[in-house]
């Protein structure tokens, strides 16, 4: 009898030690969780809840959550937190809190090899002074390429490591290089934030912006598999895979030198299927660039002018 009480004891211990586990992670716990969690019944469920009662804060009906002053200053739910922030979670097979915690502890174990970036700790100053701006819809100048602009800023990207600032420049959605950016000021004019502009920022995933034109790529049976593995164009989708393993697929091109620019590295694996305007024209961009690098040629010097 007293084996029997002690083992449901120590349950119980295990339990309320997973429960306290999660909560210290920032969680949120009830009592449907703890039913579906652990097995018990909702009367259990009631009674684990009324023994942390002293150790919890109510966040909504039903719903409660470990008290701030118990909470450390940053938990496994913060890494969660920033690592979507950052764009990163998706590397890691699971993304919650204590996997991403456990990777960490195998460090020795794991390796990134991503974009390189430069240093930022030198746009400390600025990035916050944009924060602000953005924050209270204050316009900003500053100078840009040699040239005095006065913008509205929406937002900052980190694009590829590089920060950039997304603003309307005389009523175009525009991206700045904050490492060319000198003689900042905050200005005394404020704006209203056009749900336009909002929107296309929502929608893209770059620092390109504008009217977006469909393009369609023919893929062949080599480059196939690496466009397959991972999305290398804008809002890539599949249209047709052909006999031969290669495929025809789908994108959305707001710049077409960026569309060339990964045309160029890919010759002669993926080349534009339609539209035809911008097959020739970039056709005529790779005649021009050979011609101009023919130009640049040294031939070398005839033996008898030696």
């Amino acid at each position: 009898m007293k084996e029997s009480h002690a083992k449901k004891h120590d349950v119980l211990i295990e339990r309320l030690c997973e429960i306290f586990s999660v909560l210290y992670q920032g969680n949120t716990i009830d009592k449907a969780w703890l039913c579906t969690k652990f097995g018990i019944t909702a009367r259990t469920a009631y009674r684990d809840l009324a023994r942390l009662a002293h150790l919890l804060d109510q966040v909504s009906p039903g719903r409660y959550r470990l008290s701030t002053h118990l909470l450390p200053t940053l938990h496994t739910g913060h890494l969660e937190e920033f690592a979507d922030f950052a764009g990163v979670a998706h590397l890691f097979p699971r993304r919650d809190g204590q996997s991403l915690r456990n990777s960490m502890k195998n460090r020795d174990n794991i390796a990134f090899h991503g974009a390189s970036s430069r240093e930022n700790y030198t746009m400390d100053a600025l990035i916050g002074q944009l924060n602000q701006a953005i924050a209270a819809r204050q316009e900003v100048t500053y100078c840009y390429r040699e040239k005095n602009r006065c913008v509205q800023p929406y937002r900052l990207i980190n694009h590829y490591g590089l920060w950039y600032l997304a603003a309307v420049d005389a009523g175009t959605l525009k991206a700045f290089e904050l490492a060319l950016i000198s003689r900042f000021s905050p200005g005394t004019s404020h704006f209203t934030a056009d749900p336009q502009v909002l929107e296309e920022l929502e929608a893209g995933s770059g620092i390109r912006f504008g009217k977006k034109t469909e393009v369609q790529l023919r893929i062949s049976a080599h480059a196939a598999k690496f466009v397959s593995r991972r999305p290398l164009f804008p809002a890539q989708r599949v249209v047709e895979r052909h006999d031969d393993g290669g495929m025809t697929i789908s994108c959305d091109i707001r710049d077409p030198h960026t569309l060339f620019r990964w045309l160029r590295y890919w010759l002669p694996d993926v080349s534009i299927h339609s539209p035809a305007s911008l097959r020739e024209a970039f056709k005529q961009d790779l005649q021009r660039r050979y011609a101009e690098a023919s130009d640049d040629i040294v031939h070398p010097i005839p033996a008898q002018a030696r």
